[in-house]
């Protein structure tokens, strides 16, 4: 049978992770100015690691001569002790905007991968048991059976039973942040990861996400915000009280990127896994050929398109 629902397993949270409740301004500062910084969220907090970096970064055109673009790689951590103590979910925005806010100058993103619905794994076969009633009432002549001054109903029930199955699953979309502007091209990224939950999985630990900016000038400087929500099961009575930390995570410094400047992140992963990271790319033809080489789940998980 299915597992708990959300709304009933107490040992579900909403967690921003933080270990300390104080009043911060920032998480993640920059260093003075410092541009593209590549460790960009980093939270550890009761067994639960956090982490959003930035893998590649390549600067130029579109097609020679074309419009001036960027491909940003992105990596994700989401890493928990074991099945007792994990992430259930993970929504991940990622804004783009000019370094000086001026709404109409801000990238567009014209491409991601993933973009669109992804399944990860083998699925999980779950019994499910579906029952439908009524109420009929009964009398010999056709009316409702009336005794002692009330009336008699009686109740039938069909059960059915049948199989469903459920999968750890990665959906990527690319979207207009209206909190920031209700007008022109589209700004934003957003990513959604999900455990299987009959089988209480856990997030797919490492993987990378592409993204594809078109940009309004040749060398004005732009900013990336990287921003994450997470859901955690923890199932050790003795730490219940997380709920006291899971309201408060400070904000991290928006990344700055200077076009011109690129970037290859040092190989820090098996050698199977960084293979196709830095494998060359055409600066004068950056369009969506090299968004699913460059990204993608980093481990051995079967990742297939939902149907």
């Amino acid at each position: 049978m299915a597992g708990i629902s959300e709304e009933k397993d107490p040992f579900s949270f909403d967690i921003q992770l933080s270990t300390e409740q104080e009043d911060r301004d920032w998480r993640r500062k920059n260093d003075g100015d410092e541009i593209q910084r590549a460790d960009v969220v980093d939270d550890l907090c009761a067994g639960l690691l956090l982490q959003a970096r930035i893998d590649r970064i390549v600067h130029g055109h579109e097609t020679e001569n074309g419009s001036p673009a960027t491909l940003i790689v992105f990596g994700f951590r989401f890493h928990g002790l074991d099945e007792k103590r994990r992430f259930k979910q993970a929504t991940i925005t990622i804004l783009f905007q000019d370094e000086k806010k001026r709404t109409r100058a801000d990238p567009e993103v014209i491409a991601l991968w993933p973009n669109g619905d992804f399944t990860l794994g083998e699925p999980t076969e779950i019994d499910v048991e579906d029952t439908k009633g009524a109420e009929v009432g009964a009398d010999v002549t056709g009316g409702t059976v009336v005794q002692a001054g009330a009336h008699v109903t009686r109740a039938w029930e069909r059960k059915q039973s049948f199989k469903k199955t459920d999968r750890s699953t990665l959906t990527g979309s690319i979207i207009l942040d209206t909190d920031i502007r209700e007008f022109g091209p589209n700004n934003a990224v957003r990513l959604t990861i999900n455990e299987d939950t009959a089988a209480t999985s856990g997030l797919v630990t490492d993987f990378r996400a592409a993204v594809l900016l078109k940009r309004k000038n040749e060398t004005g400087f732009f900013l990336g915000t990287v921003k994450i929500k997470a859901k955690a099961h923890f199932a050790y009575n003795a730490i219940r009280g997380i709920r006291d930390i899971a309201a408060f995570r400070p904000r991290d410094d928006p990344v700055k990127f200077k076009p011109g400047e690129q970037y290859v992140r040092p190989a820090t992963l098996a050698g199977f896994l960084e293979a196709k990271l830095a494998e060359k790319v055409d600066e004068k033809n950056l369009n969506t050929t090299h968004l699913d080489s460059l990204a993608g789940v980093l481990g051995t998980t079967v990742l297939a398109t939902t149907i």
